[in-house]
């Protein structure tokens, strides 16, 4: 079921490598989000985790090894610790060689809550050892898009067994420069949770077109530059939902703008002052 979101939680995430075999010495280990700092609720989100060998010997995993994840959350001054293991990959590395993974951290635990995230990583056996610095990923519900009569931009689709399911378009903006768009699904009555789809840049001088079909089919239409719009497909049903299309769409009007701007800022120009034939300079 879906949590409630009844206060701002923060969640300590500690990755721990254990390895049957390795060698005197440490490791350098850094976890760096894979895209953004700031994601919103039920987005897929990614970690990338770096692990360097600097024992000076071989390090190599073996079979059995396990990657265990350790999760604590604060709420309201309250620690709850929640532990989940997952299978580790197959390492070797020389030394002085560095490995690289990428980890889903919405496939490991239940990320549900509008907070900060802080997320660290360690490798660890019995004779050598190696911590991150912790990074901090932030959840958000996201900002919602407001159509041009204050309306929020969103679509229920009804199924024959009563059921429904809410379409929500939100936006964030990250790294202070672009605001990127994203579709929430949500069904009301929380028997599942559908991952929250990335639809990239979007330029908000231009509100997003959001529609659903009977048979439904759900578009998502948004202008992504000046020159350019995306068109976004999926095949919403009880069972599923998933996407079907991505479409790039340009603007013939807005490029005929871009082109013909420099010549028609230079015919605006003034003519030049004329000079009088006897003079040279």
């Amino acid at each position: 079921m879906r949590i409630a979101n009844l206060f701002y939680s923060s969640f300590f995430v500690v990755f721990v490598f254990f390895a049957a075999r390795a060698n005197p010495g440490g490791f350098s280990v850094k976890v760096e989000p894979v895209v953004h700092f700031t994601h919103v609720i039920d987005e897929p989100v990614d970690v990338r985790v770096t692990i360097r060998n600097l024992t000076g010997q071989p390090f190599r995993t073996a079979a059995g090894d396990r990657f265990h994840c350790a999760v604590e959350r604060y709420a309201r001054d309250r620690a709850v610790a929640r532990y989940e293991d997952a299978e580790m990959p197959e390492v070797e590395l020389q030394p002085g060689e560095t490995w690289q993974g990428q980890i889903r951290l919405t496939d490991m635990f239940k990320m549900r809550l509008e907070g900060d995230y802080f997320i660290k990583a360690d490798v660890a056996n019995r004779q050598g050892s190696g911590s991150s610095d912790g990074t901090v990923i932030t959840l958000s519900p996201g900002q919602p898009i407001l159509l041009k009569d204050g309306r929020p931009a969103q679509a229920r689709q009804m199924f024959s067994d009563g059921t429904q399911r809410e379409f929500r378009l939100v936006y964030l903006q990250n790294y202070q420069v672009c605001e990127y768009l994203y579709l929430r699904i949500i069904d009301p009555d929380n028997v599942r949770a559908w991952d929250t789809l990335s639809l990239g840049v979007i330029f908000r001088s231009e509100e997003p077109k959001l529609d659903i079909q009977n048979d439904g089919t759900v578009t998502i239409l948004h202008r992504a530059s000046q020159e350019l719009h995306m068109k976004t497909t999926l095949a919403s049903s009880r069972e599923e939902v998933r996407v079907t299309g991505y479409e790039e769409l340009f603007d013939p009007e807005a490029i005929a703008r871009f082109l013909l701007d420099p010549f028609i800022k230079k015919a605006m120009e003034p003519p030049p002052p004329k000079k009088s034939w006897w003079k040279l300079w």
